[in-house]
């Protein structure tokens, strides 16, 4: 339901819990006992501080209500708004920015600004399905991967990070350029699946694979490790991992999703191109 223009801090109706993941662990007989935490320091990533003014709504393909104050803005990605309040107005921005073209990114941004004198709602939701994933920037930056940046409030910088290693460019999934995303404000980043974080001490490291990494901190160090060991070619050929995993070194935290959008997309392509290509299809009406 839509919020009202004149509602005081949002009230959360579908409250995304931060549950540890020891709470839905499977409890194997004779191979893990009660007290075993199997989560690797792994959380659910989606629940907002209590006196947060922002409101995520849903489970799955989720939607963020954030409440503009008066001249308060919200920068957000094209075609992401879904409502807003009538004193709300929607102000283009060009960034003009080679960085953004080069991320792959659209140079254009609106900005959703309250020109009213009581605070507003604005409703916005991912271009494809997917969670959304607040990202407090008071607490450090952080390097995302493309597509990822949804919407920003407050002091919100987009800029890019380039890494020319030529291990992390031509055996990694990420490519040369990423974004990077500083400030003081909140960023959302959209992600499928399920989505975790976990907090690296320093000088921890774990190997993550690329397609399941959304981003990290600015403190983490990001580098590649060969999957299945040197000389191992029957794990890089059958392993579906392909030749390298991302090693991440803290401190600093990690953000890793089950289920991003170049995945999906992949899964889906093929059904589709098999589905045209079947003359006996009903749905291919054409």
């Amino acid at each position: 339901r839509l919020l009202k223009a004149s509602a005081p801090p949002l009230a959360f109706r579908h409250p995304a819990q931060a549950l540890p993941m020891a709470d839905a662990q499977v409890m194997l007989e004779g191979v893990q006992s009660p007290g075993d935490d199997m989560s690797n320091g792994f959380r659910i990533s989606l629940a907002p501080p209590p006196d947060a003014a922002y409101q995520v709504i849903g489970t799955e393909m989720q939607v963020v209500n954030v409440l503009l104050k008066p001249s308060q803005s919200v920068e957000v990605s094209p075609g992401a708004m879904m409502h807003h309040g009538p004193s709300i107005y929607a102000e283009p921005r060009c960034t003009c920015s080679c960085g953004r073209y080069c991320t792959g990114e659209s140079n254009i941004l609106i900005n959703y600004v309250n020109k009213g004198s009581e605070p507003e709602v604005i409703g916005l939701t991912p271009n494809y399905p997917a969670k959304i994933i607040p990202i407090h920037l008071s607490e450090g930056g952080v390097i995302v991967r493309t597509t990822s940046y949804m919407c920003g409030v407050g002091d919100v910088n987009i800029g890019i990070n380039c890494d020319f290693c030529s291990l992390t460019c031509c055996f990694g999934d990420m490519g040369p350029i990423r974004q990077k995303i500083t400030g003081s404000g909140i960023a959302f980043l959209q992600a499928g699946g399920t989505v975790l974080e976990k907090t690296l001490t320093e000088g921890e490291t774990i190997c993550i694979d690329e397609e399941s990494l959304i981003g990290w901190s600015e403190t983490v160090k990001f580098t590649m490790r060969q999957f299945g060991g040197f000389g191992s070619c029957c794990s890089i050929c059958f392993g579906g991992e392909g030749c390298c995993l991302a090693a991440l070194h803290g401190p600093g935290k990690i953000y890793i999703t089950s289920m991003n959008f170049k995945k999906w997309h992949n899964v889906l392509a093929p059904s589709y191109v098999a589905s045209r290509s079947n003359p006996d299809d009903p749905a291919d009406t054409e």
